[in-house]
This record gives C-alpha cells, sequence and structure tokens, in this order.
C-alpha cells in the first residue's frame, strides 16, 4: 500500500495517512488494473463511486460502493477511504472477475 512519507520526514506538516482516517474506516488500495475505464482526474478529497459490470448473455451492472472519498493516488493505484462493507464489496466483485467502473462524484 503506498502512503504519504510521515510529516516528520516532508516537513510539510502534513499527517500521515492513519491520521487523516475518519474513525472506523480502513484505508484500501485499488490498483489501477482492476478498474475497467480510466479513472477521472481525481486529488485528494474527491468523492468517487464505484460500480461493478459484466457483459455477455448475461449483462449486469450493480452499484459498488457509493461516496469514497480519495486518500491518496499514483500511477499504480487510487487509495480510498472505505468502511467494512465497501471493502468486502470491491474484493467480492474483484475476485468475481466483474469489471470496475469509477465515477467522480460532484462536489457542487
Amino acid at each position: 500500500m503506498l502512503a504519504s512519507p510521515p510529516a516528520a520526514v516532508t516537513g510539510s506538516g502534513e499527517k500521515p495517512l492513519r491520521d487523516r482516517l475518519s474513525p472506523a474506516t480502513w484505508a484500501l488500495a485499488v490498483p489501477l488494473s482492476w478498474l475497467e475505464a480510466p479513472v477521472p482526474e481525481v486529488r485528494r478529497g474527491d468523492s468517487v463511486d464505484l460500480i461493478a459490470v459484466r457483459s455477455g448473455d448475461r449483462p449486469l451492472a450493480i452499484p459498488l460502493a457509493a461516496d469514497l472519498r480519495v486518500m491518496d493516488v499514483d500511477d499504480r493505484s487510487v487509495i480510498f477511504e472505505v468502511d467494512e462493507d465497501s471493502a468486502s464489496a470491491i474484493a467480492s466483485a474483484h475476485a468475481s472477475s466483474l469489471l470496475l467502473i469509477p465515477l467522480l462524484r460532484s462536489t457542487r
């Protein structure tokens, strides 16, 4: 999992990832290779929904996880703040070979 360096190292006063998480949440790194569509331009603090899709004889599209806060992003993964249900849904969808589609939520 990718995380920002501790504030003492950067000197920027930025809190480490573990200190930026809300109570009863976890950080989940989703590799970009798991996503069927490119991630929209996201930055820390943005909100993203994930849907799972399957094509073929029995197409399927289901909401997977809503209002995930972006904690960090780089060229390999996006780190989301997730609750237990979202983490389980994302892992199960990936294990079931469903395609994950990210949707950037409007901040307006």
